[in-house]
C-alpha cells in the first residue's frame, strides 16, 4: 500500500461489485463491533499523519499589565511536520499477569519531516530536518497487566538494545474504544469519547526521534498531550468482501487537545527562572472507519481537521523577577490516513 494515497472508504458501484464477486449486505442486518483478533493473526497498517500550524499575533502580560503592541515585535510562524512508518502486530496467547490483548509489534520503514519558518521583527529563520528512530525494525512485546500498567519489553529476551525507546509506546492503536455497546445496522447512531483518537493522533509522540542536520537542536520537545471532546458516530455501510463483512463508520465531532512542556524565556527579558508551555487547539474533525466484524480488528482510518487555538507560556510561581505570560494564536490543518 502506498501511504500517499487515501484508502477509498465508499462501497463500489454495482457493476464493479458483480465484477468482483462483491456483494453489499442487506440493510437490515445487524453486526455486533468488537475488538477480537485470533490468536496467531497479524494485522499491519501503514500511517501518515501531516499536519500544518501557522500562527503569531503575540501578545505579552509583564506584572500584571498588558505591553502596549507598538512595544512587541511582529512574530509570525509556520510549521509543517509529517509522520510516516508501517506497524505490525502478531496477537499471542496471553502470558501470567497480562490482561487482554498480547502482542509484538514492529514499528518499521519510520519517517519524519518537519519544516519551521519563523519571523521575530527584523529577524526570521528557517530550517528543515528528517528524523529517524532507533525503534525502527526491532519487535517488542506490549500489552496490560491486571491494574491495567503497560507492559512492555523486547522481543528477544537476550536483547542488549536500551529500554528507553518503548517508554512512550502504548499498547492500543485500534481505535476500540470508539465502538457501540450494542449491535448496529446501517444509519444507527452512537456517541463517543474523542479522547480515544488519541491512539492515533500521539503516534508521532511515541516514537523516539533522531533529528538531522544543524539546526535539529531548534525542534520543539513533544510535550505531553490530553485530549477531549466528543464525537457523533453513523453506521455508513455494511457490506461482504468473500467472507470478510466490513462494517464502514463515518463520524464528526469535536476534539481538544492541550500540550504542556516546560517554556523557553531565552528570548525575552525576564529570562530568569522557569515557564509552562500550555498550547490548547480545537478542532473540528470529520473521518470514516472501516471495521472487519469477522476479524475482529480496524481495517482502516481516516480523518481531516481544522482548528485554532492559542500557546500560553507562563513563568512558574516563586520564580525571581516579575510575572511573565505570553500567548500566540495559531490555525492548524491535520490529515491522518491508516490503511
Amino acid at each position: 500500500m502506498n501511504v500517499t494515497v487515501a484508502a477509498a472508504l465508499t462501497a463500489p458501484s454495482l457493476g464493479a461489485a458483480l465484477l468482483l464477486g462483491l456483494a453489499a449486505s442487506p440493510a437490515s442486518e445487524t453486526v455486533k463491533l468488537q475488538f477480537a483478533p485470533a490468536v496467531g493473526a497479524t494485522v499491519e497498517h501503514e500511517i501518515q499523519i501531516s499536519s500544518q500550524i501557522k500562527g503569531g499575533d503575540l501578545s505579552v502580560v509583564m506584572d500584571g499589565n498588558e505591553v502596549p503592541a507598538q512595544f512587541l515585535p511582529k512574530l509570525n510562524f509556520a510549521i509543517e511536520t509529517s509522520t510516516a512508518a508501517t506497524f505490525a502486530d502478531e496477537f499471542l496467547e496471553v502470558e501470567e499477569g497480562i490482561e487482554g490483548p498480547w502482542r509484538k509489534r514492529t514499528i518499521s520503514a519510520i519517517e519524519g519531516i518537519l519544516s519551521m519558518e519563523m519571523g521575530m521583527g527584523e529577524e526570521s529563520f528557517d530550517f528543515g530536518s528528517e528524523g529517524t528512530s532507533d525503534l525502527d525494525g526491532n519487535p517488542f512485546l506490549i500489552g496490560r497487566d491486571e491494574d491495567g500498567e503497560k507492559v512492555v519489553r523486547w522481543a528477544t529476551e537476550d536483547s542488549e538494545l536500551s529500554t528507553e525507546p518503548l517508554d512512550l509506546q502504548r499498547p492500543e492503536i485500534d481505535l476500540a474504544g470508539l465502538l457501540p455497546e450494542d449491535a448496529v445496522s446501517i444509519d444507527d447512531t452512537w456517541e463517543a469519547d474523542a479522547g480515544f483518537l488519541a491512539e492515533v493522533l500521539d503516534f508521532g509522540r511515541t516514537l523516539p526521534w533522531t533529528w538531522s542536520g544543524s539546526d535539529s537542536a531548534q525542534i520543539p520537545a513533544p510535550g505531553v498531550a490530553e485530549w477531549q471532546g466528543d464525537l457523533d458516530l453513523k453506521v455508513a455501510d455494511i457490506t461482504k468482501v468473500e467472507n470478510d463483512v466490513r462494517c464502514v463508520i463515518s463520524f464528526t465531532g469535536e476534539a481538544v487537545e492541550t500540550v504542556t512542556k516546560p517554556g523557553d524565556l531565552s528570548q525575552v527579558p525576564v529570562a530568569e527562572g522557569t515557564a509552562t508551555e500550555t498550547t490548547v487547539t480545537t478542532f473540528q474533525v470529520e473521518g470514516e472507519i472501516t471495521w472487519s466484524v469477522s476479524a475482529g480488528h480496524l481495517v482502516s482510518f481516516e480523518l481531516e481537521a481544522d482548528g485554532e487555538g492559542e500557546q500560553v507560556t507562563k513563568k512558574d510561581d516563586g520564580q525571581p523577577g516579575p510575572a511573565y505570560e505570553s500567548t500566540t494564536r495559531h490555525t492548524t490543518q491535520l490529515s491522518v490516513e491508516l490503511d
